[in-house]
């Protein structure tokens, strides 16, 4: 890889790509990567260092990360959070399947929006003709699954989903 193509890479990017070229050298770890990216091996440590705080680890022979003490001490403490991830996924996964169920039920629920109960608008009577199938249809869905809504919630639901899905949105013009 040339020097600009390396150096155009986010900061991620260039510990991912090094780390990958340090694994491959068998000796001079740093100076070999340098030279294969066209840098002197002082430049090249620069580089990484004040690229968002990655420090080489002799041991390791990888650029890792260098983490300061506040962060060091939430993530210390954030150890807690660890036993409650444990605990939380002991738990979805002891009730998987309730909690499916749970989920597919509520897929299937009539959701009524607020407006649909507002107190303070006032409820008119209109006569509407429809198609005779597709009335069939709704009143035998509506017998066996929402008779105990009232069917003028139902028929409010039906205009309000049609307004939000068909009315043009706002636009800043407008």
């Amino acid at each position: 890889m040339d020097t600009q193509k390396f150096m155009s890479l986010s900061a991620l990017e260039k510990v991912e790509l090094v780390n990958k070229m340090l694994k491959e050298e068998e000796d001079c770890h740093l100076k070999n990567t340098a030279t294969k990216l066209g840098l002197s091996e002082s430049t090249f440590s620069k580089i990484m260092r004040d690229n968002a705080s990655f420090q080489y680890n002799k041991t390791s022979k990888q650029y890792d990360r260098i983490m300061p003490i506040d962060e060091y001490k939430k993530y210390l403490q954030s150890g807690s959070n660890e036993n409650k991830m444990e605990e939380t996924l002991q738990f979805v996964a002891e009730h998987l399947e309730e909690l499916k169920g749970i989920l597919h039920v509520h897929e299937n629920e009539l959701i009524l929006e607020p407006e649909i109960y507002d107190s303070s608008s006032t409820t008119i009577t209109r006569t509407i003709q429809v198609n005779e199938d597709i009335y069939k249809a709704f009143s035998d869905l509506y017998s066996s699954r929402f008779s105990h809504i009232r069917l003028r919630e139902i028929y409010s639901k039906c205009l309000l989903d049609f307004i939000k899905t068909y009315q043009p949105k706002k636009t800043p013009e407008n």
